[in-house]
């Protein structure tokens, strides 16, 4: 009789060596860290928590069904779907095909929304309103509801974001819920400044902005998780600026005078996006904010 085939091992150590091998046959460009990020989450612990704990044992029904997250991921579906969360801005954002992924540049545009809203807190005691415009996941829009969460309960500052996928709003509610501020941002369905989610006639004195920007050939031929996002919020068209180009047309009739919006752009789109401010009826003083690559990732543009 032919001896039994021995069990797989069920110990972290084991499990991570097993999924960063399969991984890296698959093609993944981070074996090693998917690996780790999922069997910790199959362990509902951190990475750091598996190195200092090798020989830690994996209960079948776990095992079982990290087999299928290494699976997915195997496949190509990125890890924050597998998982159904990302860390992003030292906050845990839900996730799933619903949005976009959350991405580690974005947090400078939530750097600078901060700054700004900040600054003009500061100023005097006017009361401040601010939209995001395709908010996705919400990750931003909780990023600022957190931050001025006072200042918002009191009634100094409004926050409003909208998006055109009614399911992305879904999510959004879903993560400030889960952060308790679903009750401090005013949520709409519809395409760049409508509808108005600010009382009337208040126009908002901070737009923000993270609107598809890669271009409609970069999106058809994307591999890794664009293939798993929605198109919806990565497809800018031809070269990328459809969007972009849409909501800086609105700007002059919606900002509020001295107003600032602030976008996300792409790799060497700066030029084009200068360009187009300069044709706008109102003047818009602009200037850039790279990221730790040094690509110009934000432009403020400000109402004269």
């Amino acid at each position: 009789m032919a001896p039994q085939a021995a069990a797989a091992a069920t110990d972290a150590r084991s499990l991570m060596l097993g999924a960063t091998a399969r991984l890296r046959a698959a093609g993944s460009p981070t074996p090693r860290l998917d690996a780790e990020l999922l069997v910790g989450h199959a362990f509902s612990r951190d990475r750091s928590w598996l190195h200092a704990h090798p020989e830690a044992e994996l209960d079948a029904s776990a095992a079982r069904q990290l087999r299928d997250w290494i699976a997915r991921r195997a496949d190509g579906e990125p890890v924050a779907y597998v998982r159904g969360f990302k860390e992003w801005f030292s906050l845990r954002i839900l996730t799933d095909r619903r949005a976009l992924i959350p991405r580690p540049e974005t947090e400078l545009l939530a750097e600078a929304a901060i700054a700004e809203i900040a600054a003009r807190l500061a100023a005097d005691d006017a009361p401040i309103a601010a939209w995001e415009v395709g908010t996705g996941s919400g990750a931003l829009a909780l990023a600022l509801a957190l931050r001025f969460r006072t200042s918002l309960a009191l009634g100094r500052l409004r926050l409003g974001a909208t998006d055109v996928s009614s399911e992305a709003l879904e999510l959004a509610q879903e993560n400030l819920a889960a952060n308790g501020v679903g009750g401090l941002v005013s949520l709409g369905c519809g395409d760049l400044l409508e509808p108005p989610v600010l009382p009337a006639p208040q126009q908002p004195d901070v737009i923000v902005a993270n609107l598809p920007y890669l271009t409609t050939d970069e999106v058809r031929g994307g591999t890794g998780s664009l293939r798993f996002e929605p198109h919806l919020a990565l497809d800018g068209g031809a070269d990328g600026l459809d969007l972009i180009r849409q909501l800086l047309v609105l700007l002059p009739g919606r900002l509020a005078a001295g107003g600032v919006a602030l976008l996300e752009i792409g790799a060497g789109q700066l030029p084009a996006v200068r360009k187009l401010a300069g044709e706008l009826p109102t003047a818009m003083e602009v200037t850039a904010l790279p990221d730790l690559a040094g690509i110009q990732r934000v432009v403020r543009l400000q109402r004269a």
